[in-house]
């Protein structure tokens, strides 16, 4: 983001364009279509939320937002895939969610379904989170794929590992659901 805008509550279209490297009238679109919300001055103009902005960033795939957010969860824990996929699956924003049970699997998926973000547990049988994510990294074309690590035995040494790994962030188990959503840009 420009450090120009990072302390503007509002921006204009031109703004959300060049932080987008759009043009203005693509930026329109996205507002009349409701994928980027606006608020109207008096004058009729439109001005962006600077928050909005960036959630809708987060979402926004480069090849002309044709697509949902693309999620893959990696656990061996039936429950958990169970819970994660209903909550992603279910909200109001648009987002498809992909499975895998292990580690063996997830490379498959990541090929086969190309995630934008993986869910990715710690502790599997076969082979460990930290494993996988760095071969995910490796992975030509792939290496620019959100991994969100998750782990109920986190500590401080297994947080440094899935980092130095590639991991964008490390979530305790329970999963903070809240956070979870706000890392994705998908808080309502």
């Amino acid at each position: 983001m420009n450090d120009d805008f990072k302390n503007k509550p509002y921006l204009t279209p031109q703004e959300v364009a060049e932080w987008m490297m759009v043009s203005p009238v693509t930026v329109r679109g996205w507002a009349q279509k409701g994928l980027l919300q606006a608020e109207v001055t008096p004058g009729g103009h439109r001005r962006f939320r600077r928050e909005e902005v960036e959630r809708f960033a987060r979402l926004w795939n480069p090849a002309g937002n044709k697509g949902p957010l693309r999620v893959l969860i990696v656990d061996d824990d039936r429950a958990v895939l169970g819970f994660l996929k209903e909550l992603l699956g279910g909200g109001s924003y648009p987002v498809q969610v992909e499975i895998a049970e292990n580690g063996f699997e997830a490379g498959r998926k990541v090929h086969a379904f190309t995630p934008d973000v993986v869910l990715l547990d710690l502790m599997m049988p076969g082979i460990r989170g930290t494993e996988v994510c760095r071969q995910i990294k490796q992975i030509p074309g792939h290496s620019d794929v959100r991994v969100i690590a998750m782990s109920g035995y986190l500590t401080p040494e297994n947080e440094a590992e899935l980092l130095a790994a590639g991991a964008e962030v490390c979530l305790a188990k329970p999963i903070d659901t809240a956070r979870l959503l706000s890392l994705l840009g998908l808080e309502d």
